[in-house]
């Protein structure tokens, strides 16, 4: 129950004897008064200050009093009213209306003051009671709200409920709901309602929530500019402001704190208001432990959804290119990251492979190379060197690049990709914003690492089979290469030119790997020719080209299809000899029919064969070759291929007539 001292009483009354004779009354019981003399100084001051309990003369001038009474009801805190009149009450049909209306009860003066006082002690009881009465019913409401809470667990939900009800039960002009961030150590700010500041510097926000965190205790304080007295009107009485701050505790820790302000619209805080606003509080901190634990839960179970739906698109990956380009798929869908990098360390050149949300210019790449680099080196205990590295960007479909430069990163985090005997490399992790719950971040983040580890592995298992199968695979190459005395070296030498000039036409590394793979083995199917006709030393007959020489390609096909490490290679192989106009054999596919990788070796297997001494001519050298390439250019080769092996022969000085030193009518 609010004490007198936290009581204001109003009087209005045209007689100012009969106001001041009340007001000392009042005051020796130790309530505080103010005084209007006309019904719009009362209605100003209702607005002002407001008034506990109005007493208010019936007959004022006009319909003053009515408006009074009407203006007290309509308060956001409805005032109760006491008339007082000259008249008999039975005679007078004002009084009547008034009591209709809502008035709390009318006194015939002259009255003695000492019944006044009782009918206003008596006037505060009730309305308090009403008052708690609501509140009773409010709380019900709430607690089978957060009732509910408790079984959805909706942290977000939970924070919009408690908040509005915290405001409504406090019925304060503004509030803020402030959570602490155990990652950060920090309190943040999680809900705001804003209609007035609370005035005094010694009650700043930051201060009541120190002082909080501090004693563990709520605040309750009161400013204002002065007392009023007994004969302030609307003009000089000072609307005084409250604040009410309470934390939300559980189990000896603060969750929360709740800070609830008035301005001088309504009555200061009472200490019913703060009783409420504990009980909520205890209800809201209870809430927001089982808030906690159910996101937690439900956090881990995404968490090990995410890793577990990873781990089952890395299965069956053999390319340690489809399985970067799974995590870095993975990495984006789920984290708010802003760009990655993967180093993969080879025996030669280094590649660093990267994906990016903005565009990165070349000394922001080499850095975030050269960090990446770095913390290889530590984890491997080697001197890898970043200037080893080449760059390569990935696309990933649906995320384009914001043409805005990168901006410094707030997040970073590089992972070794070391263990047992194996140094892959490492990979890097970047974001702008630094993410929220960073360390259950970190921790998934390792956990798409480690199985990113485990399927690096298995594709280095996988090569290594594969290397051992094409090993042999090579022997037999060199034992066809050595079943044709005229042709050694021959399949080498069109797995690197089909090599170079893959990479000019910038085909990706996967494609490129396995035409380098036909290459060494496109002639394989020799293996099944006789001797007498690969070391024929002159042309071989329609039956010998037709019935036998050309079943080579078809052979070398068949040797690889069943393989599971080289089934990609049979297209490029059955392939090879086809023509750009559909006269090749062994099916007469036409242009685009034709693999691309085949297409290539074509026109290597072309090359190399024309510079290479055979049983039944000498090597017609490398300027008759190209141009022999390019007569056939549109017609046996395609077009396309033949421009990006222009352009690799003019950096090799291919294009240099051999004899005379000049160079040749034609460029890349």
């Amino acid at each position: 129950m609010s004490t007198r001292k936290e009581c204001l009483v109003l009087i209005v009354d045209a007689d100012p004897s009969w106001c001041g004779r009340i007001s000392e009354h009042l005051m020796e019981r130790q309530y505080k008064t103010a005084l209007a003399r006309n019904g719009l100084q009362a209605i100003e001051m209702i607005d002002h200050l407001p008034p506990r309990v109005i007493v208010c003369d019936l007959d004022l001038p006009g319909n003053d009093a009515t408006s009074v009474l009407e203006n007290a009801l309509k308060n956001p805190y409805p005032i109760p009213v006491i008339m007082t009149t000259a008249r008999s009450t039975g005679e007078s049909p004002e009084v009547a209306s008034a009591l209709k209306k809502g008035a709390f009860d009318c006194l015939l003066k002259p009255f003695p003051l000492e019944l006044l006082a009782r009918k206003i002690e008596q006037t505060i009881q009730v309305d308090t009671q009403a008052h708690e009465h609501v509140l009773l019913n409010d709380f019900s409401a709430f607690f089978n709200r957060i009732s509910r809470l408790n079984a959805a667990s909706d942290l977000e939900t939970l924070l919009d409920i408690s908040f509005d009800y915290f405001i409504q039960i406090s019925e304060a002009d503004s509030a803020t709901f402030h959570m602490f961030n155990r990652e950060k150590y920090a309190w943040r700010k999680v809900r705001e309602k804003t209609e007035a500041a609370f005035v005094g510097d010694d009650d700043a926000l930051d201060g009541i929530i120190n002082e909080i965190t501090k004693t563990g205790l709520p605040v309750f304080k009161e400013r204002k500019k002065a007392d009023p007295q007994p004969h302030d009107t609307a003009e000089n009485a000072a609307p005084s402001s409250s604040l009410l701050a309470v934390p939300l505790t559980t189990g000896g820790e603060i969750r929360g704190i709740v800070v609830l302000q008035r301005s001088g619209r309504r009555p200061p805080f009472s200490r019913e208001n703060l009783q409420a606003a504990g009980i909520v509080a205890l209800q809201v901190g209870n809430a927001l432990v089982n808030a906690d634990l159910y996101e937690t839960v439900n956090r881990r179970l995404l968490e090990l959804q995410i890793v577990s739906s990873y781990s089952e698109k890395l299965m069956g990956m053999v390319d340690k290119y489809d399985v970067v380009r799974a995590l870095f798929e993975t990495t984006v869908r789920h984290f708010d990251i802003d760009f990655i990098g993967f180093l993969i360390v080879q025996r030669r050149t280094n590649e660093f492979l990267y994906w990016s949300r903005y565009t990165v210019d070349e000394k922001t790449l080499e850095e975030l190379g050269g960090e990446t680099t770095a913390v290889f080196n530590r984890a491997a205990e080697t001197g890898t060197r970043r200037r080893r590295s080449v760059y390569h960007a990935v696309k990933l479909d649906g995320q384009p690049a914001d043409p805005m430069r990168l901006p410094s990163l707030a997040f970073r985090y590089a992972v070794p990709l070391c263990w047992d005997d194996l140094r892959f490399g490492a990979v890097f992790f970047g974001a702008v914003v630094e993410p929220d719950q960073a360390a259950g971040k970190l921790a998934l983040l390792s956990s798409l690492v480690g199985q990113t580890r485990v399927a690096l592995t298995n594709t280095k298992l996988y090569g290594d089979m594969k290397e051992n199968y094409i090993r042999t695979i090579k022997a037999l190459a060199i034992a066809v290469d050595a079943k044709d005395t005229f042709t050694h070296g021959h399949s080498e030498n069109v797995m690197n030119i089909a090599e170079e000039i893959a990479r000019e036409l910038s085909i990706d590394e996967k494609t490129i790997g396995s035409i380098r793979d036909a290459g060494l083995l496109h002639d394989i199917g020799k293996i099944g020719i006789p001797g007498y006709i690969l070391n024929k030393p002159g042309p071989l007959t329609y039956e010998e080209f037709n019935g036998i020489m050309k079943t080579h390609s078809t052979l070398g096909a068949n040797i690889v299809r069943d393989v599971p490490f080289l089934r990609d290679l049979h297209k490029l192989i059955l392939y090879h000899h086809e023509h750009y106009d559909g006269k090749g054999y062994p099916e007469g596919l036409k242009g685009e029919q034709i693999p691309v990788g085949a297409r290539i070796l074509h026109v290597a297997d072309a090359f190399e064969a024309m510079t290479s001494n055979r049983p039944y001519r000498s090597s017609l050298g490398r300027t008759e070759a190209i141009r022999r390439l390019i007569d056939g250019s549109g017609n046996q080769f395609d077009p396309s291929i033949i421009a990006a092996f222009l352009r690799l022969a003019g950096r090799k000085n291919w294009l240099v007539d051999q004899a005379g030193g000049t160079t040749l009518p034609f460029t890349p």
